[in-house]
């Protein structure tokens, strides 16, 4: 009551008011009474436009039911439909006519002088929607919403990016409601000067260490500017790094299953594109890690398109690949099932049944518990469902998909799809970047995260053929790859805090957003036991 006299709103409000448990149960009612997940996405949306604080604590409390909206699959749907859903700025939109003055244009940002972290993207192959232009936004903030609710970045630290520099889509540019600019996609030195000009701004403006995300870029793109930037300032590139690290972590756990080393283990990549390639190569460091030289390596991993199985004679391809290609000649991924006998087949085509029945029987025939990744984004684009991969293998099949599948039973037995969400690590691999003042990640930071988030699988998640932590636990999992990251940055000297923090949990703990109302400390919640110290 003093509150409201103070503020002159006595009368404007309903004389009860709601404590955050009460407030909490509101918006559940109301999260639930929507009759779609673009309906629910759109009330989350405005949600967190006038209630921040209440918006993360509900996604926080609420995870796996959550997690879908703000996130895959929804967040395809949100990304073909954004214009329609445009209501106000929620990022920054910095176009190629920006070139010359993008420093100003970052000034305007109402949060500038705290940000520590930007996600980025130009929309130039946006899941498996392709080029999307400056809809990719929707990919930007849904990614930031999880650095705060999983890893309790907080949200005044961070800002999405779309640079627009055009599209090639067609459907796009005569789309009266698209909110990009109508020009053909830039390509060539000035598409690679506007994004050099992007970075030194962000440098400049927000300082040395902040961290930059690179987000949803076309392959080549991705590679290139990885490559370029990566040893230069705190950066990472989710679709290759992220992407990789959240593969390893589920090979790690196919090896404690199988009690079959990885080096062991026949390796079939069906796609050649970001995702496939950047599992390929985190393989390969964790292979080489192990004593392995590369060319020992790069024997077991194979991969495979449209075009036949990579090979010395194959065109096209990028640079990176070409230390997986074989001498071996195959057009079909069913005849190369045959032919290599991998015990682990990863997809990341954006081919909906890519993995056919003769193909998951193959992996059952040559293998007694074959591991089938079916990681294409979204839903539609899955190379296999759960049931088909179960169905088609007796049973044996560990299966893991890039989005969620629900719990298939067979034979009397209930079996846990595994999810490889990057959700369980970019937002904590964040989290220790940006405690720690990172200078640069290099690739080792990404196996240490990985080796985290493998370690965190419970017996229980095991046994029912997930390979990975439940999502509900993804808030306590960010924090321990957070930590792990942290210490790995401070003991490896590529760390700028000073000085170093005596206990690296409590003082990362102390940089968390809180999720309580009139508390400077953070959320307080417990761990569960994990197998994990530090």
């Amino acid at each position: 009551m003093e509150e409201r006299q103070i503020l002159g709103i006595h009368g404007l409000w309903p004389c009860s008011y709601r404590n955050i448990h009460d407030q909490l149960y509101a918006v559940m009612a109301n999260f639930d009474a929507r009759s779609d997940n673009i309906g629910r996405f759109t009330y989350l949306l405005s949600l967190s436009r006038r209630h921040q604080r209440l918006f993360f604590r509900f996604l926080r409390e609420h995870l796996e039911k959550v997690l879908p909206i703000v996130y895959t699959p929804t967040v395809a749907d949100v990304v073909n439909t954004y214009g329609l859903l445009f209501r106000d700025p929620t990022g920054l939109y910095v176009t190629i006519f920006d070139r010359g003055h993008i420093i100003d244009i970052l000034k305007n940002w109402r949060e500038e002088e705290r940000v520590r972290a930007v996600c980025v993207s130009d929309g130039g192959r946006v899941l498996g929607l392709g080029d999307m232009g400056a809809s990719c936004m929707g990919i930007c903030v849904g990614k930031m919403a999880l650095y705060t609710a999983l890893a309790g970045v907080p949200p005044n630290q961070l800002l999405p990016i779309a640079l627009d520099v055009g599209t090639d889509n067609e459907e796009l540019l005569n789309d009266p409601l698209y909110v990009g600019a109508r020009i053909k996609r830039v390509h060539g030195d000035e598409y690679e000067e506007f994004v050099q000009e992007f970075v030194d701004s962000v440098l400049e403006c927000f300082g040395p260490d902040t961290c930059i995300h690179f987000e949803d870029f076309a392959t080549p793109n991705a590679f290139k500017f990885l490559d370029k930037y990566q040893r230069s300032f705190c950066c990472f590139n989710d679709d290759i790094q992220g992407t990789g690290a959240m593969g390893l972590a589920g090979f790690l756990n196919v090896e404690r299953v199988t009690q079959r080393k990885l080096e062991d283990h026949v390796f079939l990549f069906a796609g050649i594109g970001s995702a496939c390639l950047g599992l390929a190569n985190m393989l390969l460091s964790e292979l080489q890690r192990r004593g392995m030289k590369q060319e020992d390596a790069c024997q077991n991993i194979y991969m495979i398109n449209e075009h036949g199985l990579l090979n010395d004679a194959l065109t096209g391809c990028l640079n990176e690949a070409r230390k997986f290609a074989k001498s071996l000649d195959c057009a079909k991924l069913d005849k190369a099932v045959d032919q290599l006998k991998p015990s682990i087949l990863i997809g990341g085509s954006s081919v909906r049944g890519l993995f056919t029945e003769e193909v998951l029987r193959s992996m059952a025939k040559y293998n007694e518990r074959p591991a089938i990744f079916a990681l294409s984004n979204p839903t539609s684009k899955a190379e296999c469902t759960a049931e088909q991969a179960y169905q088609y293998t007796e049973g044996r099949a560990i299966f893991c998909g890039g989005s969620p599948f629900p719990p298939v039973t067979f034979n009397g037995k209930r079996l846990q799809p595994g999810q490889a969400n990057n959700s369980l690590i970019y937002p904590g691999l964040a989290l220790g970047a940006i405690t720690a003042r990172a200078r640069y990640l290099p690739n080792e930071v990404f196996s240490v995260a990985a080796t985290t988030i493998a370690n965190l699988v419970s017996e229980e998640n095991i046994s029912s053929g997930n390979m990975y932590p439940s999502v509900k636990n993804a808030h306590y999992v960010s924090f321990h790859v957070g930590v792990s990251v942290a210490k790995y940055l401070i003991e490896n000297d590529i760390s700028n805090l000073r000085p170093i923090p005596e206990n690296i949990c409590d003082y990362m703990k102390n940089c968390q957003y809180s999720l309580d109302y009139g508390k400077a400390l953070p959320y307080t919640w417990t761990f569960p036991h994990f197998p994990v110290s530090y």
